[in-house]
């Protein structure tokens, strides 16, 4: 398994010749980071993100899981 990371949180990065499941789940590790990251960045700005942003997030989380177990990415 190829375990590369972002420069500077370390978020897990997907990798081509990694398997499509074992991929969503790194890349479902890598949004529950930034998800919990971007919350901890606007309890500290006083604001809250919108639940639009939010369900748009897991809505290409959804659509990103399915393009890998259909074998298209």
């Amino acid at each position: 398994m190829f375990d590369q990371k972002t420069a500077n949180r370390q978020y897990p990065l997907p990798h081509i010749q990694n398997p499509g499941a074992q991929e969503v789940d790194r890349m479902r590790t890598a949004f529950t980071a930034i998800d919990a990251d971007v919350t901890a960045l606007n309890v500290g700005l006083g604001t809250k993100a919108s639940k639009a942003t939010t369900d748009n997030l897991q809505a290409q989380l959804d659509d990103l899981t399915t393009l890998i177990f259909a074998g298209l990415i």
